[in-house]
């Protein structure tokens, strides 16, 4: 995948238009069920779908109004059952990402199986490691990051100190971290979507908890 990131705002703006669009305003259409006709426009981004597929079930949506679920067969999960969902914290698992034209298309699927259907990527999930109070102030210093590289600005000291950051954690949350960074790192070579830290996910490029 091309996108360049160096603009992240225009970018996920453009996304978010895209996929609303197609996803949201015309939720007939479905990912999984697209008919030949539209076969062409959409591809399976392996490499991304892996990435965040190895995250295992840390994805949840923030609430009926602003995530969307829908099923494989284009309808959407009815707003009581996506509060319920909410209620629960149900947690999601990524199956495969798919990029259809610039829009992008998340396929998920529950820890019981229960839910399964597709959303948007830039405003529709969450990691629910964003809420770990060990991990804000990594979190804070990897957006720094992130920005300066959208900003043309340098890295390396930002990146050092969200190094020094992780390398201090323990446990659960050091694996974390140290994963993030590792995956901060090829967004720093790069810039596109595809390498946001799975960490990160909600709050780069717009964050999806203060909105």
């Amino acid at each position: 995948m091309k996108m360049n990131l160096q603009n992240a705002t225009k970018v996920a703006l453009t996304s978010l238009l895209l996929c609303t669009t197609a996803l949201v305003t015309s939720p007939a259409i479905s990912v999984s069920a697209t008919t030949s006709s539209h076969k062409s426009n959409w591809h399976t981004e392996k490499k991304w779908s892996k990435k965040l597929a190895n995250a295992g079930y840390v994805f949840k949506l923030p609430n009926a109004q602003k995530g969307a679920l829908y099923k494989n067969n284009g309808t959407s999960y009815s707003k009581n059952t996506l509060e319920k969902i909410i209620n629960q914290n149900t947690l999601f698992k990524v199956k495969n990402v798919n990029v259809i034209h610039n829009g992008i298309s998340v396929n998920l699927v529950s820890k019981d199986g229960k839910y399964k259907g597709y959303t948007t990527y830039v405003n529709a999930i969450y990691n629910k490691n964003l809420l770990n109070e060990d991990l804000q102030p990594l979190i804070k210093a990897e957006l720094s990051v992130m920005h300066a590289k959208d900003n043309g600005k340098p890295t390396k000291k930002l990146l050092s100190r969200a190094e020094t950051l992780a390398a201090g954690l323990t446990g659960q949350n050091r694996k974390i971290a140290l994963t993030s960074i590792k995956q901060l790192k090829q967004f720093i070579k790069r810039g596109t979507m595809a390498e946001t830290p799975v960490l990160l996910i909600g709050k780069y490029p717009g964050d999806l908890l203060n909105e």
